[in-house]
């Protein structure tokens, strides 16, 4: 019984993973671009930041 949650598990993740490249396109180094198309979509945008210290 674990086995089998284990594998559906790692299944659903894979397929989740990979339709979620297809659904969230990111755009990288290109604000402008980024924000022109969140406006055409009316979408939010995700802006993702960090530093290395």
């Amino acid at each position: 019984m674990m086995r089998t949650l284990a594998a559906v598990l790692a299944a659903a993740t894979i397929a989740m993973s990979a339709s979620a490249a297809e659904v969230l396109p990111f755009i990288e180094d290109d604000y402008a671009k980024a924000v022109a198309h969140a406006k055409t979509k009316k979408l939010p945008i995700f802006v993702e930041a960090w530093a290395p210290w």
